[in-house]
């Protein structure tokens, strides 16, 4: 592969998220757009004239071109399974949207596909690609504000376009929401507090119909417990995801389901304060009160304690969801082809991310299918 020429991307997949994608993706220079394909022809063909390349209607066709050299798969999870094995066959790297598969043992024969065939086939966790998640992986980092003990991932997702006739609602095409949604966040808490583990998990059907429509589940990442609740169950402009990470000396909050804001509320004494600001120098300390002197000596948690200031920070370093999104996806891709280019550059996401997430999503399914209600 010549290193110093843009790579030639293939997209599978024209609805509206392959196409916000292939937007970001045609504006890096290291790539350029030479295929499209979907199964569905006004699609293809009008994402072919929107990017200036040929459009197919067989996935095969796309595969077939010598001048494709990454394929980005954007199809419902069902289909991924059979789109990445014929493309990592032939040579083509590939990114896969979420999830890998929808099963395990489909996912784990994509890999090994993969590695024999000498491509990378990640997923596109663009959540690892995000200034405040970089932000939240620094605080925890720093030890400022102790060791995690838990977290509540609340995600109220919207409905409003999934009529009861969408795929989303075929646990056979998407997998079900903790295998189509959740493995995004089973990845961002493995990034940012190690490998988990499935305590328990519950499903709930919408009354009256098969459509579950929400979850939730218990995860343990060594000693810190953190929830999952998935929702697809709110209007339009209610749409909303939470993230509450409870440490000994305070707790970090983070909102949105692309991460915008990260808000601290935390006890501390001068050194503390003095890392906060170091891991975070773009926070904003919005608020550092005295705490009062017959409280300063104090115990938490078992351990003798020192705080001598309250303190609230908050990091919004971009408020437009769409420019985070398109820059996250840019980024991903962009380190997805250093690698590419140099076996040893370490990336962000790696193959495996995606098989682990999916296998901490699985068991959930699984054990929700167990107890469903």
């Amino acid at each position: 592969m010549n290193e110093s020429k843009p790579l030639g991307l293939g997209l599978i997949g024209c609805g509206a998220f392959g196409q916000f994608c292939l937007e970001a993706f045609s504006e890096l220079p290291d790539v350029r757009i030479v295929a499209v394909a979907d199964t569905v022809a006004p699609l293809a063909q009008a994402a072919g004239q929107r990017f200036g390349a040929p459009s197919f209607t067989d996935p095969a066709a796309l595969l077939a071109m010598p001048e494709v050299d990454i394929v980005h798969v954007a199809t419902p999870p069902a289909t991924h399974h059979g789109l990445v094995l014929p493309a990592v066959r032939a040579g083509k790297h590939v990114l896969c949207e979420k999830p890998l598969a929808t099963e395990v043992s489909d996912a784990a024969e994509m890999l090994d596909a993969a590695q024999a065939a000498g491509v990378i086939v990640p997923v596109n966790f663009v959540l690892r690609h995000n200034a405040v998640t970089d932000a939240v992986s620094a605080v925890l980092r720093c030890g400022a504000l102790g060791d995690v003990l838990a977290a509540w991932l609340v995600n109220c997702a919207a409905d409003s376009n999934l009529p009861p006739d969408h795929w989303f609602w075929d646990r056979r095409a998407s997998g079900g929401i903790f295998i189509e949604h959740g493995v995004h966040f089973f990845d961002l808490y493995r990034h940012w507090l190690g490998e988990g583990e499935l305590v328990d998990a519950r499903a709930h059907l919408r009354p009256g119909t098969d459509q579950q429509d929400r979850v939730a589940c218990t995860v343990r990442h060594g000693q810190a417990v953190v929830s999952h609740y998935h929702g697809f169950d709110q209007v339009a402009v209610m749409d909303r995801t939470e993230h509450r990470i409870l440490c000994e000396l305070g707790d970090i909050r983070v909102s949105g389901w692309i991460p915008l804001t990260m808000t601290i509320d935390a006890a501390l004494d001068a050194a503390g304060l003095d890392w906060l600001v170091s891991a975070c120098p773009s926070a904003t300390v919005e608020r550092a009160e005295p705490v009062p002197e017959s409280l300063r000596q104090t115990r938490g948690r078992g351990k003798e304690r020192q705080v001598t200031q309250r303190v609230r920070m908050s990091f919004t370093p971009e408020a437009d969801k769409q420019a985070v999104y398109a820059a996250s996806v840019q980024a991903l891709l962009t380190d997805q082809i250093a690698a590419i280019r140099d076996a040893g550059h370490p990336r962000r996401v790696t193959d495996r991310d995606g098989l682990e997430a999916l296998t901490l999503a699985a068991a959930a399914r699984d054990a929700a299918g167990r107890a469903a209600t």
